[in-house]
């Protein structure tokens, strides 16, 4: 079986339109057809007040159990990076 992957066109009146190299030899072929559906309006991000600012920063602020964040996160990522 011989896979060739083609570009081509669907005109209005529901014709593929393509251009068959010449290593396809002629005869009967199964075609699949891949549409990309074209969005009505792209979507937008979402931006946020300070581009550099990651969404989670401050999430630990109103913690009353952690007093020193920088240490906390240090020791939660050596304990999660030397787990067994």
């Amino acid at each position: 079986m011989l896979a060739v992957k083609l570009k081509g066109t669907v005109t209005a009146d529901h014709r593929l339109e393509i251009t068959m190299p010449s290593t396809v030899p002629p005869g009967e072929v199964e075609v699949i057809i891949l549409h990309a559906e074209r969005r009505a309006k792209p979507k937008g991000r979402v931006r946020l007040a300070d581009p550099h600012a990651h969404p989670a920063a401050g999430m630990w602020a109103d913690r009353k159990d952690i007093d020193d964040t920088v240490t906390f996160v240090t020791q939660l990522r050596h304990r999660l990076e030397t787990r067994n």
